[in-house]
């Protein structure tokens, strides 16, 4: 009677480690994309295709949304995605998880003079 229970918990248990799982690493590209940004003396075009080549190499997920803003002294860097809940019941009434990360780092770029 409670066995079903126990497999439902820790299949639940399973998705949630997933889930945090893809939010730190959601974290970690939006710092490494932010910090790239920072560092490179580049437009604010530019900014955001190498913010989005940073994420692509730093993670392993599919379907992100980049945003990358760079200002005179500031990079910014938003990423979000969905991710599909695939337990049984609680899938039915959560279809995905919308996580979100984002990460600003001081512009510092070094001047020849």
């Amino acid at each position: 009677m409670t066995l079903p229970f126990i497999i439902l918990f820790s299949m639940c248990i399973v998705q949630l480690g997933g889930v945090a799982n893809d939010q730190l690493a959601l974290n970690h590209a939006a710092r490494t994309a932010a910090r790239a940004i920072s560092l490179a003396d580049i437009t604010p075009d530019s900014a955001q295709q190498l913010a989005v080549t940073t994420v692509e190499r730093e993670i392993n997920l599919k379907d992100i949304a980049v945003a990358a803003n760079l200002s005179g002294d500031a990079a910014k860097v938003e990423l979000n995605y969905s991710r599909r809940v695939e337990v049984p019941l609680i899938g039915v009434l959560l279809h995905e998880v919308n996580l979100h990360a984002t990460a600003t780092m001081p512009r510092q770029l070094t001047s020849a003079d």
